[in-house]
Order: C-alpha cells, then sequence, then structure tokens
C-alpha cells in the first residue's frame, strides 16, 4: 500500500465531502510517486467509471461498496484483488482529507487465500475477456452485437480525438517526470486502442444467437435465481454476452467463472464456483429464458 497522499505532496484539493469522484481519484493519483500512481491508476479508473465520475465522493456508502464488491467478485476479473487493494488505498487517503466521513476502507473485505491451495485447474483459471466458441467467435445476443457496435463507433469517433488533445495538452507541460495528467492520458490512450482492437475482432468472429435453447436451462440470455448457501441470501444474474455486461444491474458474463457454472443448469442444481474471494455455494432456484 502507499504512503499516505500527504507524504508526497501538499497539493491535495481542500477537504469537501461534495468532491467528484473523479476529481478526487485524480488528485490522490497525483500525488502519488509514478510507481504507485502506474500500479493504481487503471484500478481507480474503473472504479470511477463503475460509481460515475459525477457522483460527490462523500455519498458513497457501505451497501454501494458492497454491491461493487459483490459483482466485481462474480465477474472475478485476474485483477480483481488488485482493484480492491487500490480502492481500500484510495479510501483511506479519502478519509484522512475529510473526503468522506466514517472508515469506508473497513468495507473493502480482502480474504486471505488458503493456506493449503488445490492444484491449479481450469475453474481457478481466470477466464479471458472474449472467449472464443470451437472455430467461430464468442457467442453474443442481437442486443450485446448492437451495443458492442455503437461502443466501437464511439471510440473510433469520439474518443480517440479526444485523447489525442489531452495528450497534445499535458505535453505542453515539459517535465514529463511528475506530470500525472500525460501519464493518465497516455494510459488511456492505451486502454482504449487495446479495446478498438478487441472490439474489431469479436465483431467480425462473433456468433449471434436469437435463440436461447430449452426454456428450463440457464444458458446465454437466462435470467437466473440463486440461493447463496453460504449466506442464505437471495441472488439474480442475467447471463449475457459481450456489449451486454452490467454488474450493478446483476448482468454478468456467460463467460465468467460464475457464468461458466451456471451454463447448462436447470433449477435444483448446485454449484461451487472458485472466486479471488474465496467459494462461492450456490443454488439454482429459478430459470428463466426469453
Amino acid at each position: 500500500m502507499p504512503r499516505s497522499a500527504q507524504e508526497h505532496s501538499s497539493g491535495l484539493a481542500q477537504p469537501q465531502s461534495n468532491l467528484a469522484l473523479s476529481q478526487a481519484v485524480a488528485s490522490y493519483l497525483s500525488c502519488l510517486s509514478q510507481e504507485e500512481r502506474s500500479g493504481y491508476a487503471q484500478e481507480l479508473n474503473a472504479f470511477v467509471r463503475w460509481f460515475g465520475p459525477q457522483r460527490t465522493v462523500g455519498s458513497i456508502t457501505p451497501p454501494d461498496l458492497e454491491r461493487y464488491q459483490v459483482q466485481l467478485m462474480a465477474e472475478a476479473r485476474t485483477d480483481a484483488t488488485q482493484r480492491l487493494e487500490a480502492v481500500r488505498a484510495f479510501l483511506t487517503e479519502a478519509r484522512k482529507q475529510r473526503w468522506i466521513d466514517g472508515n469506508l476502507a473497513t468495507e473493502i473485505k480482502l480474504k486471505k487465500k488458503k493456506t493449503k491451495e488445490k492444484p491449479e485447474s481450469p475453474k481457478s483459471q481466470p477466464a479471458p475477456s472474449l472467449e472464443p466458441v470451437g472455430n467461430g467467435g464468442v457467442r453474443l445476443t442481437r442486443e450485446g452485437y448492437d451495443k458492442l457496435s455503437a461502443e466501437l463507433s464511439h471510440l473510433e469517433t469520439e474518443m480517440r480525438p479526444k485523447i489525442a488533445m489531452e495528450l497534445r495538452t499535458a505535453a505542453a507541460d515539459k517535465d514529463f517526470r511528475e506530470n500525472a495528467p500525460y501519464d493518465v492520458a497516455k494510459q488511456h490512450q492505451g486502454e482504449v486502442e487495446a479495446r478498438i482492437r478487441e472490439l474489431q475482432n469479436v465483431l467480425q468472429t462473433g456468433q449471434v444467437v436469437e435463440d436461447t435453447g430449452p426454456a428450463h436451462v440457464a444458458d446465454l440470455g437466462s435470467k437466473v435465481t440463486l440461493i447463496d448457501l453460504t449466506e442464505d441470501e437471495e441472488i439474480v444474474y442475467t447471463l449475457v454476452g459481450p456489449g451486454e455486461i452490467d454488474p450493478k444491474h446483476g448482468k454478468i458474463s456467460i463467460q465468467s467463472p460464475v457464468g461458466k457454472a451456471l451454463t447448462g443448469k436447470v433449477i435444483g442444481d448446485e454449484v461451487d464456483v472458485e472466486v479471488p474471494a474465496g467459494t462461492l455455494h450456490l443454488r439454482v432456484q429459478k430459470v428463466e429464458n426469453r
């Protein structure tokens, strides 16, 4: 965990709970060393996108953070643990700067790994963001295909020129050693270009699925009601393809560990899913296909 931002600089904005989340994160990153900034920028930018850049940092609540963690763990991205560590470090500093009331950092739960772990298997391996099916591409609903097409158009026609302008503006400061805006813009450019290549590939090779199959079997497009057997709580997920993933509304990738485990399951089936936070023990209660 990095040192307090106060140890790096006194340039943080004045304490205020109505500070926009994007501004708070930018201020925090600008006061870290270049090495620390490079390690945390991507994770914190994803955090900002999830909540919305204009959301005030002081309005974030423990239930908000719980939902963020649940959906992040359900997707089980390869950087899930690192992302949560970055968020916890930011929230710790946010409390010191009085941007938030209370210690929200304690709401970020990182479970320790078991001392004895089973040998790695395909089940515990991180899933790629876009996994081919057979000799073709990923499976997509028509809605997902249309959304990916719209995203690609937005990135190519709007984001590319915008980032190029940001880089030119930041480059006006010739001292690149501590040029946080330039570093952030450069990293953002790399992320956007990588996403463009990914979208181009999936749209060229993807298979649009119009029929979800048997009504009682969980598959692409299914809305699945589950019982968490550990917490005795009900969870509802909709299994979607690229372009439709929306963790805040329970739409998770069919290629995620949870999505893979549920595919082909029917009412009454139980599954155990390994995620960064531990093992999920789930029972299928209901399957709805459109």
